[in-house]
């Protein structure tokens, strides 16, 4: 995973309530991104099942999570009804924030699909799946808690596993349909978007020397929220896994 140039990560952390300091850029992220998708208790259910089938002589992952397409066309109009949305979300609770996002990825202003691009270069990851930006944006928050500093220790199939996953909770979830292009695009843009700010401050708690408090602070939201313990999983190429 591909860190983001620092020119954009100062900006972006105006939408915490503290600018100053990196390990706030919590409050700019979407909590609500995945409401109902049940985080940490989904992926141990998973992991189960596929220990399940192991067993059995069968397929840990079966064709229809593996295949399942959650595909969109991406587009300019997407993307600023994307930032838009978040930064309306800001707005009552942290006005600052929400100016600074749209400063930063409004109308005529910089392409956050641009910076995605570099964050998924060497994953294989595709910027036009709704499950490849979730997946995207959990490995992106691992990463961070462990410390992955350098990208290629994510693989293309251990990003392939990961996306597998996630493709199969969120089949059985039926939070999102697949073959949904209109769902997944906003789905997937969301995500997309919420990766590059995590990445941006992660970037700008490694200027500032303050990287030991903005990944205590990013594993603890991903625990608290979503109930996955990054520091307690590890990357297979089945997904993620139990130390």
């Amino acid at each position: 995973m591909k860190m983001l140039p620092l020119l954009l990560a100062s900006a972006l952390l105006l939408a915490a309530p503290r600018a100053g300091s990196a390990q706030d850029i919590g409050p700019a992220l979407d909590m609500t991104l995945m409401t109902g998708w049940a985080g940490g208790e989904a992926v141990r259910y998973d992991l189960e099942k596929r220990a399940a089938a192991a067993k059995g002589g069968r397929t840990a992952t079966t064709k229809t999570a593996t295949a399942s397409s959650f595909a969109y066309r991406p587009s300019p109009a997407v993307r600023e009804r994307t930032v838009a949305n978040l930064a309306a979300k800001l707005q009552a609770s942290n006005p600052a924030g929400a100016q600074a996002l749209t400063a930063a990825f409004g109308p005529g202003k910089l392409d956050y699909e641009t910076l995605y691009a570099k964050i998924i270069s060497g994953t294989g990851l595709r910027a036009t799946d709704a499950a490849d930006a979730m997946a995207c944006y959990l490995l992106t928050g691992y990463a961070i808690v462990n410390n992955v500093q350098d990208g290629r220790t994510i693989t293309p199939a251990l990003a392939k596993g990961v996306r597998g996953q996630v493709a199969g909770i969120m089949q059985r979830n039926g939070q999102l349909k697949p073959d949904d292009p209109v769902a997944a695009a906003r789905f997937g843009e969301a995500f997309k978007l919420q990766t590059v700010i995590l990445t941006a401050g992660w970037e700008e708690a490694a200027k500032k020397s303050t990287l030991p408090a903005y990944r205590s602070s990013i594993g603890s939201m991903f625990k608290g929220q979503y109930g996955m313990d990054f520091s307690q999983l590890k990357l297979t190429p089945q997904g993620f896994a139990r130390k």
